[in-house]
């Protein structure tokens, strides 16, 4: 298998441990910052008014949505055998999802 390996490298074909490490690590970062939408919105106050509670649903599917897709992300990074179109859709929405999640150096 690594002669297999070595051989793909030497005549071009990328390797997609970087492209799947980027995408588990976007996931990760999506994965909490969902659960940090989410939680604060099932535990408030509930004797809101009603753009109060319209505006938690919005941030609750917010969360969820982002949770939804950070364990995609994680599911591609961590499947070895992902088609290759796949995990670079992936690499793309990981590297804007760092891109907006880390601070300006």
């Amino acid at each position: 298998m690594a002669e297999h390996q070595g051989a793909a490298r030497e005549h071009g074909a990328p390797d997609h441990r970087r492209d799947q490490q980027l995408c588990l690590d976007a996931g990760r970062a999506l994965l909490l910052c969902g659960v940090l939408f989410v939680i604060p919105t099932a535990f408030g106050p509930a004797d809101d008014g009603a753009a109060a509670a319209a505006a938690n649903k919005r941030r609750a599917l917010l969360g969820f949505v982002a949770w939804i897709i950070g364990v995609c992300l994680c599911l591609l990074g961590l499947t070895p055998g992902a088609a290759p179109w796949a995990v670079r859709a992936g690499t793309a929405v990981a590297s804007t999802v760092l891109k907006y999640m880390t601070p300006p150096v």
